[in-house]
């Protein structure tokens, strides 16, 4: 049986566990009490079709018109709350938030010979390979496991991916010694990674047409870079610090399994599902969107603008990466910082993650907003790449967290350029170019600083990393600034 089909039938069984749930919910008709009253019998439900024939027997019948097929009205339902996805959206990077901490030295204590936690050339190797496989593959599924979710509903799908994550996590903290659980772990992560999208296509559903769009605004704002994952993160993060200190490295990735668990919990047994079977257009996944190949030409073959406003991004995305994939890494290098130092630090960058771009995008619009955000951010990683001392290092990556507003600006001028109704189509698209960015990023970041910090290298450069990532970002600022002046009216259009 291949993986597809494997993937397939555990969705399928969780659609009907979800069906069933909702079957033994549903009330049944009194039954008719024998001889019943002619009042009754008109009035009781199981004897309509009786009486109406009866009536169409002495009524002459009246033609009309039949309803186009199009205009068939759907059953009614009642649409569930949209903030059940920003629930298990946040719950889901709370886990997360809960492992990023400490997984940089689990890895470290597996692959240095003495058992060491601090990093090493190699252990910073493995956890560069370690996540980017985790990202090539979500790379691969991501558009897969969204299809399932036209086909089965999101619930199965949400389920799926916080038990996908949990298991994850308890892998990678049981994997002690052995090297190979940490990419069956990831393996794992990388097949089962849709929660945002799924979420996403969850708001879509239960919002009317005239707060659709207000819904997705507050979600997305939430999800890439905003309150849902900057808030996850503010908790995660020291949360974790304080368990490692008093249970050991693995202990929050333990932690962060039980929230998964959790998690998978409330979806199966409380959330509503917000795709019934009824409102399903799709009755088998569809190929052609499910290849993210496909999903890639939308954004490169559609206009020189969206592809040069898409390759901007690559860029940024790629120079972004660097922090997500060594910070742990480096300032563990350079300070011997674990958690407990680092937590407090990537707490303040989540509050300015979640402050800046609601607070200077409005003011600064979306053109400078990607110019100015793109500069602040090279400039603030190159502070990062040669920062001494741990204050000089704080200050740097609180001027680069600033510079991030350059990515919902650049989000957006691309939604912009997409008709509503291919608007998901073309977000999809964007989240598929990101996880193959990754893949590329954590395992070329991880090399770079890994040899930099060996004896292999010329110079002892620990930010080697930084600056490479400098250099992509202000790439895409010069892309984007090349763009506007080559296209201003096209530009102007989805500023």
């Amino acid at each position: 049986m291949s993986l597809a089909s494997l993937l397939t039938l555990l969705v399928t069984l969780l659609g009907l566990f979800s069906a069933a749930s909702s079957r033994s919910e549903a009330s049944t008709l009194p039954p008719l009490p024998p001889n019943p009253p002619t009042s009754v019998r008109r009035h009781h439900p199981s004897m309509r079709p009786a009486l109406l024939a009866s009536r169409r027997e002495r009524v002459p019948p009246r033609v009309e018109k039949a309803p186009p097929a199009a205009e068939e009205a759907k059953p009614a339902f009642t649409r569930p709350s949209f903030k059940w996805a920003l629930l298990h959206n946040w719950m889901y990077f709370l886990a997360l938030g809960l492992a990023i901490p400490v997984l940089p030295r689990v890895i470290s204590a597996i692959v240095n010979a003495d058992g060491s936690s601090d990093v090493s050339p190699a252990s910073s190797i493995v956890s560069g390979d370690v996540e980017a496989l985790d990202k090539l593959l979500t790379f691969l599924f991501v558009g897969f496991l969204g299809s399932l979710s036209d086909v089965y509903g999101r619930k199965p799908l949400m389920a799926y991916s916080a038990l996908g994550f949990a298991i994850t996590c308890w892998l990678q903290g049981c994997a002690s010694r052995r090297l190979s659980l940490l990419y069956v772990a990831d393996l794992v992560d990388g097949m089962s990674s849709c929660m945002n999208n799924v979420c996403q296509a969850y708001v879509t559903d239960a919002s009317p047409p005239d707060r659709r769009a207000a819904n997705l605004g507050i979600f997305q704002a939430c999800a890439p870079l905003g309150l849902s994952v900057a808030g996850a993160f503010i908790l995660g993060f020291p949360l974790s610090a304080v368990i490692q200190q008093k249970y050991g490295y693995s202990a929050p990735l333990k932690a962060a399994a039980l929230v998964g668990v959790l998690n998978f919990l409330i979806v199966v047994f409380f959330t509503p599902e917000s795709l019934p079977a009824a409102h399903r257009v799709a009755s088998k996944v569809d190929l052609a969107t499910a290849n993210p190949l496909g999903t890639l030409s939308l954004l490169f073959r559609r206009t020189p603008l969206l592809r040069a406003a898409t390759t901007a991004f690559f860029l940024i995305w790629f120079g972004n990466a660097c922090i997500n994939s060594i910070f742990g890494n480096y300032v563990n290098h350079l300070f011997k910082w674990g958690p407990a130092e680092s937590a407090p630090l990537l707490v303040l960058v989540g509050l300015m993650i979640a402050i800046a771009p609601p607070l200077l995008g409005p003011r600064l619009g979306l053109k400078l907003s990607i110019q100015v955000g793109a500069v602040v951010y090279g400039l603030g990683l190159l502070a990062t790449a040669f920062a001494s001392s741990p204050p000089s290092l704080v200050y740097s990556v609180l001027f680069t967290s600033v510079g991030c507003i350059c990515i919902p600006a650049l989000v957006a001028f691309i939604a912009n350029q997409a008709q509503p109704n291919e608007r998901g189509a073309l977000l999809g698209g964007l989240e598929t170019l990101q996880e193959l960015c990754l893949a590329l990023a954590h395992s070329t970041y991880g090399r770079v600083f890994g040899y930099f910090i060996s004896d292999k290298a010329p110079i002892r450069l620990p930010g080697a990393p930084f600056i490479l990532a400098a250099v992509a970002l202000f790439a895409g600022f010069g892309t984007m600034t090349a763009t506007f002046s080559s296209l201003p009216d096209q530009a102007s259009k989805f500023l």
